[in-house]
């Protein structure tokens, strides 16, 4: 059985470069049964590998941010997701990519959960269970302006 879930990207139409560019994610359960997910490679663990594209006016921005070697998930690790309902975060993307001055920047999760557990007795289960699904959803777009005062 492959749950059905979607990620939903929420951004301001602005920002202003050199300050934080908060951004939030959500992962909903759209499923008729609970699950629990890996929150590895996804914002709900916060930014620890090049989980996003990231384009500003056309070009792809380069990853600089920390990259995780893992071994075996604990079960904390873990995000329970009962059916219909969905996880939160928050991440500042400009702690993970240097961004420019740009009309569009593009941003998009690659969508990807690395495991995904129906039964609770189940957990934690190594790396060679993980069942890894693609998640669909949507890009989310802003403007990147210089602080005022700067000369452009």
């Amino acid at each position: 059985m492959v749950p059905s879930l979607k990620y939903t990207l929420q951004a301001q139409s602005n920002y202003v470069q050199g300050t934080p560019i908060v951004i939030g994610f959500e992962i909903e359960n759209l499923s008729s049964t609970e699950i629990r997910i890996l929150k590895w490679y996804t914002p709900l663990e916060g930014i620890k590998g090049k989980i996003f594209e990231v384009r500003c006016d056309g070009v792809e921005v380069p990853y600089e941010g920390m990259m995780m070697k893992r071994g075996n998930p604990a079960r904390a690790d873990y995000v329970h997701l009962p059916a219909g309902a969905s996880a939160r975060a928050e991440f500042d993307l400009s702690q993970c990519y240097s961004l420019p001055e740009c009309q569009k920047c593009r941003l998009k999760f690659k969508g990807r959960i690395h495991d995904v557990v129906f039964d609770e007795r189940q957990l934690p289960r190594t790396a060679n269970q993980h069942s890894v699904i693609d998640v669909p959803g949507e890009a989310v777009s802003f403007s990147i302006s210089l602080p005022e005062g700067h000369p452009g």
